[in-house]
């Protein structure tokens, strides 16, 4: 029976140096994984450092172009109440040129009343002048002077 003991002490010898070796190459392969994942977290690190500059970058071309935009939209302004006086300057003026034009088309109808009286006396004056003026002709041609018959 000694070699029954003999034979499970080699046994379980064998089992420990399987063992002792799987555990080895589960550790070297571990290993070699670890050194992967360390080399891709400092590759990811370094990633991460340059997109942190080219943001901070970023930020500040974007800060830079937001204060040149709000600049630019303040002068805007200035401009759109420019422009906002100047219509309410041509509205004034339009006020003013209409009662300017309804002033002198008041005036112009009381001139005009005159002017047609005007007009009515010497269309009757030209009337009597041309009648006038027939007569000496028809006098001129029937030998009578001076209106004598």
């Amino acid at each position: 029976m000694e070699w029954l003991l003999y034979a499970s002490a080699a046994l379980v010898a064998a089992a420990f140096l399987l063992l002792s070796v799987y555990i080895a190459r589960t550790l070297i392969v571990l290993q070699e994984t670890l050194r992967r994942l360390a080399a891709a977290v400092s590759h990811a690190d370094e990633q991460v450092q340059t997109v942190a500059k080219e943001v901070t970058q970023l930020l500040h071309t974007a800060n830079s172009i937001a204060g040149d935009v709000q600049n630019k939209a303040e002068k805007l302004n200035h401009a759109v109440e420019a422009v906002n006086e100047i219509g309410g300057t041509v509205r004034s003026l339009n006020r003013a040129l209409r009662q300017t034009a309804a002033a002198l088309s008041a005036r112009a109808g009381q001139g005009q009343e005159k002017w047609a009286k005007a007009l009515r006396w010497a269309n009757v004056l030209l009337d009597i002048w041309e009648k006038w003026r027939e007569r000496e002709q028809l006098r001129k041609k029937e030998g009578v002077p001076n209106g004598e018959k």
